[in-house]
């Protein structure tokens, strides 16, 4: 892996962070990602029990990234486009509901 222009990176950040409405949803989900980042990797696994109720039908997307990043992946209909692989937004190619089998 080559050295990282960490200054740049840092520099780019800032100016999107300029970019963006002092008061609007944006900002707030760009520092939430800048803060997730700080302890990415290190969340301690203390998740809360569940026991979930699903549906009986859900609506699926097939997404896809931008073509630099190449992530196609399916997505419950309504939930984040967020690529996780790259953070970009992924465009939803086509959506199907899927029933749960009896």
């Amino acid at each position: 892996m080559e050295d990282i222009d960490l200054d740049g990176l840092i520099f780019q950040i800032k100016r999107r962070y300029g970019e963006l409405k002092a008061i609007s949803s944006k900002r707030e989900r760009f520092v939430d990602h800048l803060r997730s980042l700080g302890h990415w990797e290190q969340d301690s696994m203390d998740y809360p029990n569940v026991n979930p109720s699903f549906p009986e039908t859900v609506r699926v997307a097939y997404a896809v990234c931008h073509p630099d990043c190449g992530t196609q992946e399916l997505i419950v209909d309504g939930s984040t486009q967020e690529c996780q692989r790259c953070g970009r937004l992924m465009f939803r190619a086509g959506t199907q509901d899927y029933r749960r089998k009896s």
